[in-house]
């Protein structure tokens, strides 16, 4: 079968991509456009299908007085021992040396829903993250914005561990990569930092 790139035309930027028995989900960012994020679903990885927008409701998403070019950024979809897992961020300002910026949590057993109530996790960055380590542990990672004058403000990627029994960050968050020299790091999906935070441990 010939894949032909974009597998996704149009807005559809920030993909964040799981298989589960079989099927493949994508998940990407929809910034100040209601309802938010936009899951499509293929088994060949060539044909996708627009199957739900899971930020249908008030109580999962309230982007009452967001600016243009804010609202969702990267979500990140992942799925654990039977369950989905949607980290969210709603950005509430872009200007400026300050982002407002605050991630979510939802989780559903059904790609289709019912989704839980939103875990307010951070407001430290964007580009949130679920790692979920083979030992059921999870950790929150996300691009660290830092306002103050004297950092740069891509700061780095910021690690937390996430209790999923007390559904709340847990822990004493640390800095796991600071970036190149050029800075200006971002888009720290969890699959990417496996070996960074097993190393981070040794530190602790």
């Amino acid at each position: 079968m010939e894949i032909k790139n974009p597998i996704l035309r149009g807005f559809n930027s920030d993909p964040s991509i799981v298989r589960v028995d079989g099927t493949y989900y994508i998940a990407t960012s929809t910034f100040e456009w209601w309802p938010g994020v936009q899951i499509h679903m293929s088994k060949d990885l060539a044909n996708w299908k627009l199957i739900t927008h899971p930020l249908n409701e008030k109580r999962l998403l309230d982007m009452t007085g967001n600016l243009d070019s804010g609202g969702i950024w990267a979500p990140d979809l992942s799925y654990y021992d039977g369950k989905f897992y949607l980290v969210y961020t709603d950005v509430k300002v872009t200007d400026g040396s300050f982002k407002d910026c605050i991630n979510y949590l939802i989780t559903a057993e059904d790609i289709m829903g019912p989704w839980s109530d939103p875990v307010m996790l951070n407001t430290a960055g964007f580009d949130a993250s679920l790692f979920h380590d083979d030992d059921g542990r999870k950790y929150l990672v996300n691009q660290y914005w830092d306002p103050r004058g004297w950092h740069h403000p891509f700061y780095g990627i910021m690690c937390t561990e996430y209790s999923e029994a007390e559904k709340k960050l847990i822990g004493k968050p640390w800095v796991i990569y600071k970036g190149t020299e050029e800075k200006f790091t971002e888009g720290p999906h969890s699959v990417c930092f496996r070996t960074v935070i097993l190393t981070s441990r040794l530190q602790w």
